[in-house]
């Protein structure tokens, strides 16, 4: 038996029917108008905040409560990196304090004491929590970690260490020493004179610590002896290094000073001296640039405060650039000296430096420039929202047409047909 070729059962009629294009409504056009100016004024509105952001310095580091709490929580969890080996951290972290004690740096063995509630067990941290939740501050958290140290570390760190409730409540400001005398100033200039390569960095600092640069505070004092211990590090950053000693050229131009000491020693004397080398500091001084230098200066100095001044000039090495100082400040006035114990035992990776956040201030042009931001999404949200509903409707209507369009045929018999 021969059988014919039987038919499709469900088969599109009209399939190829030409249809007439449809044309896009009206609103299509303003809203890819509107799309493409939000997209345009984005980047705009953005780098304008940005912009203002900078010129207005309204990115702050600048102390407060609730601040301080955090950052020292993030420097603590710093710390508790350092535990290498997780069953046995309590020795761990008493082995830390210890070696900061034979050291002989005090500020490292109570930030790592300080730091245990996040670095020993939880057990024990519960203990060290429970003390700082009775807000006696760091005060309590000290005499409860001292029971948790192996009694030979505890015994070392009462002989060696000040505890915080025997501080005086106000901190002591420290004492007002200088970089050098008179004497170590004209030996300065007169190396200064006869060599021009010679590195002006400490004859500079010396200068302002003398106050021939402007009234000299002891901090101011206190930063520039950490600025110099800091340079003389072999980890300090070479970008860092480079910042300052433009600031420091900057400050006083050594050529005019050279110029000014050689008409100051006209009327007779040495140029070197000091009585002609300090007038020609003074005569050759940038006010704008010095002031900038005093303020570096202070900042550093309010590091040391709230540390030490070793942990001070070991903070400066993990700056990447002169700026990175306000975050540092922030760091040490917040964490005390759980910074310092970070800072010494911390790869310089970045990591301490993010842990210090500071706070927007919002002023009118930054106002205005976030507002335009804020349009901007909301018309490029709009926009293709708009278009993606449209799109489903267009959809929604083709698949009706297509339904419209077919109908369902039979195989019926006489698609057979005998040999």
């Amino acid at each position: 038996m021969k059988h014919a070729k039987p038919t499709r059962a469900w088969r599109p009629v009209r399939a190829h029917r030409y249809r007439p294009r449809r044309r896009a409504p009206p609103e299509s056009a303003w809203i890819a108008l509107v799309f493409n100016l939000c997209l345009i004024l984005l980047p705009i509105t953005a780098a304008a905040a940005v912009f203002v952001i900078i010129r207005d310095q309204l990115y702050a580091y600048e102390y407060s409560e609730a601040g301080a709490r955090a950052i020292s929580t993030r420097v603590e969890k710093l710390n508790a990196e350092l535990i290498q080996v997780d069953f046995d951290r309590q020795r761990q972290w008493d082995n830390m304090v210890a070696m900061e004690l034979m050291a002989n740096d005090p500020a490292a063995a109570r930030g790592f004491l300080l730091s245990g509630a996040e670095m020993l067990p939880p057990r024990m941290a519960g203990i060290l929590r429970r003390a700082a939740s009775e807000g006696a501050g760091d005060a309590a958290i000290e005499v409860a970690a001292l029971q948790l140290l192996l009694p030979g570390t505890r015994e070392r760190y009462q002989a060696n260490v000040q505890l915080l409730s025997l501080r005086p409540s106000t901190p002591v400001e420290p004492a007002n020493t200088t970089l050098g005398d008179p004497r170590d100033f004209e030996l300065m200039a007169r190396a200064l004179l006869s060599e021009p390569e010679t590195d002006s960095l400490q004859f500079v600092l010396t200068g302002f610590s003398l106050g021939l640069a402007g009234e000299m505070s002891p901090r101011m004092n206190a930063g520039a002896a950490a600025l110099l211990a800091a340079t003389r590090r072999e980890e300090f950053p070479q970008a860092v290094a480079e910042e300052l000693r433009a600031l420091i050229a900057q400050a006083l131009p050594i050529e005019t000073f050279r110029e000014a000491a050689r008409i100051s020693a006209e009327g007779g004397g040495d140029a070197s001296s000091f009585d002609n080398a300090s007038v020609a500091f003074a005569a050759s001084l940038d006010e704008r640039a010095a002031g900038d230098l005093r303020a570096l200066l202070a900042q550093i100095g309010d590091m040391s405060v709230a540390t030490s001044p070793y942990a001070a000039a070991t903070l400066l090495t993990h700056a990447s650039a002169i700026g990175d100082v306000r975050r540092l400040r922030l760091l040490a006035q917040s964490a005390g000296e759980r910074s310092a114990a970070a800072a010494k035992r911390l790869p310089r990776d970045g990591r301490l430096l993010r842990a210090a956040q500071g706070e927007l201030a919002i002023n009118r042009d930054l106002a205005l420039a976030l507002a335009g931001v804020a349009l901007a999404l909301m018309g490029l949200v709009a926009a293709l929202v708009f278009k993606l509903a449209q799109a489903a409707r267009h959809r929604a209507s083709e698949d009706d047409d297509d339904v419209g369009d077919t109908e369902l045929l039979e195989i019926g018999v006489s698609n057979w047909r005998p040999l």
